[in-house]
């Protein structure tokens, strides 16, 4: 049996189109858009399919993917103005100050003591803490890429 030219162009149509609506679940599944925007793209690829039109313009448009968090970190000015040294020292201080950790002398952490914060004590849970920090207004003095090499510091001292 032969597939003539047609039939494969058609076939070849199919199976790409039919790839569609579960990128569109993906794109739910991973929380870059909403049920109601996936819902309506779905249904603008039903109505494409059932008009055979090839245009892949959604018949409303869609509002923009929420950003990931490290493209707002690549888009965030630096507020630090001291040395790298001084800057480790002030997160060193917040973790303390917020009992994350407790004192392991000279200002900086003891990570093999975990303090009385609720996520306290595991390093997994200082970006977290961090960007609560920011987030909350208590950290306003850097950026959460700033901090970021003072975090891996002390994740590789557990190492």
């Amino acid at each position: 049996m032969k597939i003539t030219r047609s039939q494969l162009r058609k076939i070849i149509k199919e199976s790409l189109l039919l790839e569609e609506p579960s990128d569109y679940y993906r794109d739910y599944r991973a929380g870059t858009i909403t049920y109601a925007e996936y819902q309506q793209l779905v249904k603008d690829f039903e109505n494409r399919n059932n008009s055979r039109s090839y245009s892949n313009v959604p018949s409303t448009p869609v509002a923009p993917r929420k950003k990931s968090q490290a493209m707002i970190d690549l888009e965030t000015e630096p507020i630090w103005k001291g040395t790298p040294k001084e800057l480790e020292k002030r997160v060193h201080k917040y973790l303390i100050d917020i009992g994350f950790y407790r004192d392991g002398g000279m200002g900086f952490v003891n990570p093999f003591i975990k303090g009385d914060h609720p996520d306290g004590g595991y390093t997994s849970n200082i970006p977290k803490v961090l960007r609560d920090g920011i987030a909350s207004g208590d950290i306003d003095w850097a950026t959460y890429p700033e901090m970021e090499p003072t975090y891996r510091k002390i994740d590789r001292s557990i190492d």
